[in-house]
């Protein structure tokens, strides 16, 4: 239960690092909300493996470049998820983008980041 606290803390802290990117992309730099989005995943991203690597999962013992290759491909797979949803609500739902945005970003990082990151990228021995 320690872990899941944390892992979801760690995603909330990454969350707010996501969304303030994406949101000054579009506001501040006239992005295209989905290039935003994707410029706010990877900031995100990169924030939320430093901190797993420190604080959710510092007793890991897998070496970092190890754990940052897998990383990358959960991450990967959680970029495409999260922009797919984005377009599919945006688009064919009609949703407006921060809405989508957080209710794909909810669904995804309970129903894949947690499990993945736990059991995958920082594999505790």
């Amino acid at each position: 239960m320690r872990t899941f606290v944390k892992v979801q803390a760690t995603s909330l802290m990454a969350t707010g690092v996501d969304f303030l990117t994406t949101i000054l992309c579009v506001q501040l730099g006239h992005f295209w909300y989905l290039s935003a989005s994707i410029s706010g995943a990877v900031f995100g991203g990169l924030t939320s493996f430093i901190i797993s690597k420190k604080w959710t999962f510092a007793n890991s013992s897998q070496p970092v470049a190890s754990q940052f290759s897998r990383f990358v491909l959960v991450w990967l797979g959680n970029a495409g998820a999260n922009a797919s949803g984005l377009f599919v609500a945006t688009h064919f739902l009609g949703v407006q983008y921060l809405v989508a945005k957080t209710a794909i970003g909810i669904l995804v990082g309970v129903t894949y980041n947690y499990f993945l990151q736990k059991d995958f990228v920082f594999v505790m021995s």
